[in-house]
């Protein structure tokens, strides 16, 4: 079975602006990999792959040209989900969080752009629970 190709790009020219949108639209407990293509740029949001959703593909282009980046710190979480999904504190604060299985990110660039106070404990970007999590490309950054 080939794999289903979703494209995000955040002027609008792909399936979807956001990443989040295109992960939403992945079925849960797919058993079919999914590769969504990041185009380039900059994407201000929090990612969230639930561990119903498997067999997730992030690629982007370069890692210096997509990067995914959000904001989040211990003491304050804006996320699309509840606390009660995420969690609460560090654990909860990562901007993007993988708790699917076999999930794969390449040629991307993961950040956590909170700014950092010596009272302000932040989780560095990404937070992966599932097995099987592989970056493919020694190029992947992740920033903090």
């Amino acid at each position: 079975m080939s794999a289903l190709v979703i494209t995000v790009a955040n002027d609008g020219s792909g399936d979807y602006r956001t990443v989040q949108e295109a992960i939403d639209t992945v079925p849960l407990g797919n058993t079919r990999r999914t590769v969504i293509r990041v185009s380039p740029g900059v994407y201000k949001q929090p990612v969230y792959v639930p561990k119903t959703k498997n067999l997730i593909t992030l690629a982007g282009l370069r890692p210096e040209d997509t990067l995914l980046t959000w904001n989040n710190t211990a003491s304050q979480i804006n996320h699309h989900q509840g606390s009660r999904v995420i969690g609460t504190g560090t654990f909860g604060c990562g901007s993007t969080i993988v708790e699917g299985e076999d999930f794969i990110a390449e040629n991307i660039t993961f950040e956590n752009s909170a700014p950092q106070k010596k009272t302000q404990k932040q989780l560095e970007s990404p937070q992966c629970t599932g097995n099987s999590v592989k970056d493919h490309d020694p190029s992947l950054q992740i920033e903090n």
